[in-house]
């Protein structure tokens, strides 16, 4: 049904960097199934699917760019030479480990995804690791869904009001920062000019 189809897209987007929570996506994907709107099996197919194609595509694009990507200012500055020297370190000695921990790190599951691809992470080893991770993370999720989705109402909307003061606080400090670079520019005209 379309449905399934509905589940598929929000991971997909939610994998490709949207702003859309893959976790309560996969808690109304249980929420789906304790009301039979879908059944256990082809939801939970199409959960394993959207997943891990919207992570691959984050993992693959960075691979493909490779370091080109770290020449873009905004790349640099949201990963500093000696970060990113760090997090390479750890990828040097956990390899496929910092992807299964990634997959419980909501908020960081992208960026290390796709440093994961940067570093030159194998792709089965990616799909091992990150499937490992979707194998613990799913059921909690979609479990909460399922036990709790005569309270699914209250729980979503209370997140949904919490992702909208944090999307205005995060609108809020680029605004500052676009600021405060406009002004900077505008001082060093001045003295150099």
């Amino acid at each position: 049904t379309a449905t399934y189809g509905l589940i598929l897209l929000f991971l997909l987007a939610a994998g490709m960097g949207l702003p859309i929570p893959e976790d309560i996506i996969l808690i109304a994907a249980g929420a789906l199934i304790q009301r039979g709107v879908t059944a256990p099996v082809p939801t939970t197919a199409v959960v394993v699917v959207g997943v891990l194609a919207g992570d691959l595509t984050i993992f693959l694009t960075a691979r493909y760019l490779g370091p080109r990507a770290l020449e873009r200012p905004l790349f640099r500055r949201l990963l500093p030479e000696q970060r990113r020297q760090r997090l390479e370190r750890l990828f040097e000695r956990w390899g496929g480990g910092i992807v299964f921990a990634a997959r419980h790190m909501a908020g960081l599951r992208a960026p290390l995804f796709a440093l994961a691809g940067l570093h030159g992470v194998r792709v089965g080893v990616f799909i091992l690791f990150d499937s490992a991770g979707l194998v613990i993370s799913a059921p909690v999720w979609m479990g909460i869904g399922y036990f709790f989705s005569d309270r699914l109402e209250g729980v979503l909307h209370n997140v949904s009001r919490v992702q909208h003061w944090l999307i205005l606080t995060v609108a809020a400090v680029i605004a500052a920062y676009a600021i405060q670079a406009i002004v900077r520019r505008w001082l060093n005209g001045k003295r150099n000019g």
